[in-house]
């Protein structure tokens, strides 16, 4: 572990050191009582000022229809007055188990401000109490009612990304899986950091690292166990990104990895599936980072967010050409 800690960024290790939510045994909870990780991270949330909305964007919560008759909120973010803005269609991390849209607002106030995006953030069902397929089913379902009426948001129907992080970028991976298999739903280009692709966890780097913090391999065990409960031994088709057969046909892709994160080699394997199937792959390893690294204040945090807004210009750009050819 000292070895490993030596590795770390150490700017980026000082901030995870003092960070509020070390207060929480996530490890233990995940094995005793899940849910009780929500009510921890909003009480250690409440004790922090809320960041005010930066005055030339918008923020709304908005509830939208399912499939199986209840409400799914979406939070978006977009320029004011914005119209026909690309749209990037985001799941929030959290080990399919907790986590919330607004925990993303320091990335999307920002993110809209640098470009010209409407950012729609599920607010999925999570598990243990909503396993798979709930929060798979709510984006599934968010896609369905965005490739309808996205320009009522301000955004382009016609030019939606899909996106997540950690257990939010396995639920866009499979939601991309779904759309593909639909015929008449179109993803632009699919944007994935740090994602858990397997539940085997079988990969060189969650044996190296499965001690790594802020992910260990423990805690991969739970999350898969909360969130395919029944499924565990045979998981249905678009419940496991690894697992699916076919790769062909799916949008370009962005995959973002941590050198210090045991699924660092899950999205690598990922990103090979796709490129053998001829789906363009753009990984971009983080060196000296753990998982969740960007949710953590220093240089190299600074340094990732100004890559993400070259990168999704460079994405925005070219789905622009390919809009315009056709």
């Amino acid at each position: 572990m000292e070895d490993m800690i030596n590795t770390i960024d150490s700017d980026l290790w000082q901030a995870v050191s003092a960070s509020p939510f070390n207060a929480i045994d996530y490890e233990y909870l995940l094995a005793t009582d899940p849910s009780k990780i929500r009510e921890e991270e909003m009480e250690l949330s409440l004790k922090s000022p809320l960041p005010e909305i930066p005055q030339p964007i918008d923020v709304t919560n908005i509830d939208l229809p399912s499939s199986d008759k209840h409400r799914i909120r979406v939070r978006t973010y977009r320029p004011k007055g914005g119209k026909n803005l690309p749209v990037l269609l985001y799941f929030h991390g959290g080990a399919f188990i907790y986590g919330t849209p607004e925990q993303y607002d320091f990335l999307f106030f920002s993110l809209v401000q640098d470009l010209p995006l409407l950012v729609v953030s599920v607010d999925y069902r999570l598990a243990p109490e909503n396993p798979f397929p709930a929060g798979w089913k709510d984006g599934c379902d968010v896609l369905r009612w965005l490739s309808e009426n996205a320009d009522d948001l301000g955004g382009n129907r016609n030019n939606i990304m899909i996106g997540g992080s950690s257990a939010g970028a396995t639920i866009a991976a499979s939601v991309t899986h779904w759309a593909r298999d639909q015929k008449n739903l179109k993803i632009r280009h699919q944007y994935l950091l740090y994602p858990p692709m397997s539940h085997i966890l079988d990969s060189p780097s969650m044996n190296e690292l499965k001690n790594a913090p802020l992910q260990t391999r423990k805690a991969a065990e739970w999350m898969w166990k909360h969130y395919l409960q029944s499924y565990i031994a045979d998981p249905p088709k678009y419940a496991v990104p690894l697992s699916e057969n076919n790769f062909k046909d799916l949008p370009d892709a962005t995959i973002i990895i941590c050198e210090l994160d045991p699924l660092k080699d899950e999205g690598i394997r990922y990103a090979e599936k796709l490129k053998e199937a001829g789906v363009a792959v753009n990984v971009l390893k983080i060196k000296g980072a753990v998982h969740a690294f960007d949710f953590f204040p220093c240089p190299l945090s600074d340094t990732f967010y100004r890559q993400q807004v070259a990168l999704f210009k460079q994405i925005v750009h070219k789905n622009n050409e390919e809009n315009n050819s056709h």
